[in-house]
Formats: structure tokens, sequence, C-alpha cells
């Protein structure tokens, strides 16, 4: 201990302003963490390959490797061990949670990948050069969130992943929606993000609302999204006593027959269509009369058709001849609201009163993804995309860190394919062996054949094919 307190000392002196100085202690503990950690590590793999000596396995070699760690990068040498089946092991990799292939540590890629989250990479990469004694370049930080991102939806979307639980929630009632957002691709595509969200219904912390027991799920594919959350329901809940209210807007793949399927087996189903969506569609086609706007929505809430149609009529005679388009958007608006009509009941008048009714808040849900993915011109890539998508989604869910945390968890079929696809792909990579070959023969039938009969014709007619075009 003296002797680190005098090392300490002497780096202290030797700098001469406040800011060096201190970024000179920093790296002065930077290098005495990883020197105790690297003696620290000598220590455990010799403890942990001993018990796997008792386990059939037998030390194969001894490798260097080199981990960033929160603290600081940290070289050390594990064994590698080896049984009589040829399974493979680093017994010290696995008791840090230090995966194939990468150079940080597990608590870096959370850290990372939760920034990355919430700000550009860039940035992310700012602030590590700030507040860490190590480096990473924005390059890195994406590889990190799309890695993360992966390695957490190869876990959560397995179907296995519900294996554990035992008893099911018994709610009285559940709410559901569903909506698309979309998002800028590059190469001037356009992905569209399929969010579903469950929840048990709000409450009040302070001056704001929360969810109770939210679940969100986003996928750039409908179907997997819906799988998801069709899975989610059936594992966690039994529905057989629960009235399930769901909410959307009603377009291409959120129609009432796809929550009808998602509440399969419930006591009850009511269907809603989003009310953000039926009030920006009035002010959309009744533009050009802004006056009647409010009454339309007012008669909407009262669920009066007659005071809808009083206000399309009123609308239709403020139409000036010249004005074919307005006329045409109230055509639109009075088929939308036809279509919409059953599901613009509102929950008093369909006998629902629940003091913790918590519905069309998918829009407001979007927020999470649309700031970080939508402002600024940002473009994506599918895999990027996903990635982030998979990121943000377990860190509402608050299932991040236990996805992380699971290193031998990786299911015995998902294990099985990446071996038969490191097989298949060194199998690829093998130069063939040559086989000389004679080329391609010229085949024709025989002479003795009349022209003019049907096989002489295809003699002709085959001899014609075979030759040899002139500009070879």
């Amino acid at each position: 201990m003296d002797s680190i307190v005098t090392d300490l000392v002497e780096v202290m002196k030797k700098e001469t302003n406040f800011l060096a100085r201190e970024r000179a202690m920093m790296i002065f503990f930077t290098q005495l963490i990883a020197t105790i950690t690297q003696l620290a590590f000598q220590t455990l793999d010799e403890e942990i390959c001993a018990q796997c000596k008792k386990e059939g396995f037998r030390v194969d070699r001894k490798s260097e490797r080199t981990i960033t760690f929160l603290f600081g990068p940290v070289t050390y040498v594990r064994r590698r061990m080896k049984n009589q089946a040829n399974d493979i092991r680093y017994p010290l990799d696995e008791f840090l949670g230090i995966r194939k292939g990468l150079r940080y540590s597990s608590l870096v890629l959370r850290n990372v990948a939760q920034l990355g989250s919430n700000m550009v990479y860039r940035h992310v990469s700012q602030a590590i050069d700030c507040l860490t004694s190590w480096q990473m370049s924005h390059q890195n930080v994406q590889q990190l969130v799309v890695k993360t991102g992966e390695f957490i939806q190869a876990r959560s979307t397995h179907e296995s992943r519900y294996d554990g639980v035992i008893t099911k929630k018994k709610v009285p009632y559940l709410y559901l929606e569903g909506d698309g957002v979309k998002i800028n691709g590059q190469k001037k595509q356009s992905l569209e993000v399929h969010r579903f969200q469950v929840c048990e219904g709000s409450q009040k912390v302070g001056n704001r609302s929360e969810m109770i027991a939210p679940h969100f799920v986003s996928h750039l594919n409908r179907q997997k999204a819906y799988k998801e959350m069709m899975a989610y329901l059936q594992a966690y809940y039994d529905l057989s006593h629960t009235v399930v209210i769901s909410n959307s807007d009603g377009g291409s793949g959120y129609e009432k027959a796809v929550f009808d399927e998602l509440a399969l087996g419930c006591l009850r189903h009511e269907h809603f269509r989003d009310r953000y969506h039926v009030h920006r569609k009035i002010k959309e086609r009744m533009a050009f009369v802004p006056q009647l706007q409010h009454r339309m929505i007012r008669a909407i809430e009262h669920y009066n058709w007659q005071a809808v149609q009083l206000v399309l009529d009123t609308s239709e005679s403020l139409i000036e001849e010249k004005e074919a388009e307005a006329l045409e958007h109230l055509r639109l608006l009075h088929h939308y609201l036809q279509r919409s009509w059953p599901y613009l009941k509102s929950l008093k008048a369909r006998g629902i009163r629940d003091p913790k009714a918590c519905i069309g808040t998918i829009e407001s849900t979007h927020r999470k993804i649309t700031y970080r993915m939508k402002r600024q011109g940002r473009l994506w890539t599918t895999t990027g995309a996903q990635a982030m998508i998979r990121v943000i989604d377990s860190l509402r869910n608050q299932e991040f860190e236990g996805w992380l945390n699971q290193y031998e968890a990786l299911p015995n079929d998902v294990v099985a394919q990446e071996k038969r696809w490191q097989a298949m792909k060194r199998w690829v990579q093998k130069k063939p062996r040559f086989q000389a070959h004679e080329g391609a023969f010229k085949g024709q039938i025989g002479e003795g054949k009349a022209k003019s009969a049907p096989l002489g014709q295809f003699a002709k007619g085959l001899n014609q094919l075979l030759m040899t075009p002139s500009y070879l």
C-alpha cells in the first residue's frame, strides 16, 4: 500500500495543471486496477479449471485475450479445455460472461446499448471518451448495439422463453392496442415498425399517469410482432374471466379480426377505433369548414348518428359550386364514419366502468422509437433498425439485464443450428477438386428419313439449333 501511495504522489507531482493531474490519476488507477484484475483472473482460472477437470475436461492450451471492462482494458491468459467428445470450453470466459468474438464485457454492452437507444452513436462515442479512460468509435458503438439487439432477439423470441411461467394472471380488464409507424430506410426505402402493447390499466404517479404492467412488442414484420404478442398473452394471462379492450386505427393488419385472435378465450372483447386518428380524419376532411369540426367531434362523443348526419349536411350546404374536391372529402368522411361507427361507442355506453381504464395510449408510446429513429434525417438498415427496436423494447419491458445475464441459456436447437452453419460455411469455403471434362457433345438424328416426314423436319430443326453462331 505504501508503494502505491508513493507512486501516486510522484504521478501527481509531475503534472503542472489541474486537468492534466486528474487525468494522470485516472490513468494510474486504471493501470493499477488492470494489474490487480489480472492476478485475480489468474487465481479464478486455476480454481474453475480444477472443477472442470472433475467433469472430464482437460487443458488443451492457454491463450491470451484482451477485454475492455467499464474500468478499462485488461489482458489476461485463460485455459482452453476439451473433453473426450471434443467439446471445447473456456471456463474463465463463461464465469465472466465474456462472449465469443467480442472484446467488451457484458456491462459495457449493456451501458453502450442503453446509451445508443437514447442518443446518436457519435454522441455515445463522445460520452465514452469523456467519462472513461478508453475510447470507442461510433462505428464500434453501432456494431455493439446491433450485436446486443441480435443477442436479445435470439433469446426473447425462442419458443422456450416462457417455460418458467407456472401461474397465469387473472385480471378483470386488459387493454390491448396496435399500430404502425414509418421510419426512413437506406437507399430510399421506407420501413414500418409494427407495434403491439398490452397493459392492465393506468394509475396516477404524482401528476402523471402510468400504465400498469405494460408489455411492448415491436418488429419490422407484422406477423412476427403479432405472434410474439399472442405468445405473451397466452403465457402470462388466463383470459377466461377477462374483458379485453382493444384499440387501433383500423389500418391494414390492425382490424378487429386481428384483435379477436389475440383475445382468444376471453370473457368478452370490445374493440374501439383510436380517437386520435378519428379526430385527425375529421380535421383533414373538414378543413374547409373549421367551425363545424368541434360539432362533429361532439356528435361522435355522444354517439349520435343523426347529429353526425346533420353536420355532414350542413357542411355540404356550405360548399360552393367550384369546390368539387370538398364534396369528395365529405363523401370519404361519411364512408369512414359508417365503417367505424360500431367501434366509436364509448366505454361508458358499453357498460364498462373501470377507474383504471387506459385506452388510446399507443400514439404516445411511439415516442421512444420515433424520437430515436425519425429525427435529423436518420436512415436505417433493416438489421440496424431491428436491433435498435429490440433494445428499446427490452429496456421498456425491464428484461434487458435478464437477457444479457444469460450466457449458457442458448437453447440446444439454436446451438445445433449454429454448429451446422459453421460446418456448412467451412464446406463451402473449401476449394473443389478440378475434374477434367470433354465439353458438350453434339448430337444429331441419323440419315435415311424423308425431309417432309415429321421426323425429318425435327432433324432439320435440331441441326439448325446445334449450329455454331457466326459471331463465335
